[in-house]
């Protein structure tokens, strides 16, 4: 039997068919030469290994924390305020779609979660709404999703899930989800974007207690939205995107570069920042998958928000704040 790289023909054939179905679908969604590059570019490192992940989360609940957050990878985030545990965007896989495959794998095994309690998702691109790594996720929680995207969804199991236009709040057991709107495009399969324009896509302001914590999944920069959010929400903590550009420049109307998302940070009036949507898979900005993150601190350096950038490597998890400890008998 004929093998590339080890690969056997039936699936060679399966995954030329995929690769097909996707570069299609990527071209129909407008994604034009840089779905073109990130295409070829997965093509090219198909038969590469993927590095390990960094780091790896270990303890993904902390009993003393009230605030932590840890970066999986690409738009995946695990984030905790006090008892409770959120997962965003979750990728576990290896590939996107069979061919866009990851430089690094995640840094989490979703085995040993014993529970998430809302799991939220932002889009239906393949890279953000992975229907394998959903079902890699304990379902002993809530889903949350953007609105038209009930349709796409499966029955996973969760015990319930919430479609959710801007502004749409979900609640349980005292976590409040609130829906915020972002400037993106949705769609799957190509031609269905032609009637996901406007809706689809969508951030997340999570409330629960005494903190705050703004997903803004993916997103290009807009002068009034951020700063209605803002408005509305004291927010702590804003995981933010700063890919797929490496550049200084703002980003595009769909994906902010680094400034963007120290934009989007300053307008939402944050106290942190965790960047996120970069190093993981090829976005079209060039061979240095580090070069976001480069671009990134340096900014904030140059604007003088270093000590408010949760800077994680993949794999990694910090503790923004503790929960009071109890006190010490003398």
């Amino acid at each position: 039997m004929d093998r590339i790289a080890g690969i056997p023909d039936i699936l060679m054939q399966r995954t030329s068919l995929a690769a097909l179905f996707l570069l299609h679908a990527m071209l129909l969604t407008g994604c034009n030469s840089w779905a073109v590059r990130m295409f070829t570019s997965s093509l090219a490192r198909l038969d590469e290994p993927i590095e390990p992940a960094p780091r790896m989360i270990t303890t993904p609940i902390h009993p003393l924390a009230a605030l932590a957050v840890g970066w999986v990878g690409h738009a995946t985030t695990l984030f905790q305020i006090h008892d409770k545990i959120f997962v965003t965007d979750p990728l576990f896989t290896s590939t996107v779609g069979i061919v866009v495959k990851r430089y690094i794998e995640a840094g989490l095994d979703p085995a040993i979660l014993p529970r998430v309690d809302f799991t939220l998702i932002s889009h239906t691109h393949f890279d953000h709404f992975s229907f394998g790594s959903l079902e890699q996720l304990p379902k002993n929680g809530f889903l949350a999703i953007p609105l038209g995207s009930l349709r796409y969804t499966p029955d996973f199991g969760f015990k319930a899930i919430y479609e959710l236009g801007p502004w749409e709040v979900a609640e349980e057991d005292g976590v409040r989800i609130t829906a915020v709107p972002v400037q993106h495009f949705s769609g799957r399969y190509g031609i269905d974007r032609a009637w996901m324009m406007d809706h689809g896509y969508t951030g997340y302001v999570v409330e629960y207690k005494d903190w705050a914590v703004f997903f803004g999944g993916d997103t290009g920069y807009h002068p009034e939205l951020f700063k209605e959010i803002g408005k509305r929400f004291n927010i702590d903590l804003a995981i933010l995107p700063i890919g797929p550009g490496g550049s200084w420049e703002i980003g595009s109307r769909i994906h902010v570069h680094p400034r963007g998302a120290l934009m989007i940070f300053q307008d939402v009036g944050a106290d942190y920042m965790a960047p996120m949507h970069h190093r993981t898979l090829f976005y079209g900005s060039g061979r240095d998958p580090s070069q976001s993150i480069r671009t990134l601190r340096a900014l904030a350096a140059e604007m003088g928000l270093t000590d408010r950038i949760i800077d994680l490597d993949i794999g990694e998890q910090r503790i923004i704040a503790y929960d009071q400890l109890p006190a010490t008998t003398p």
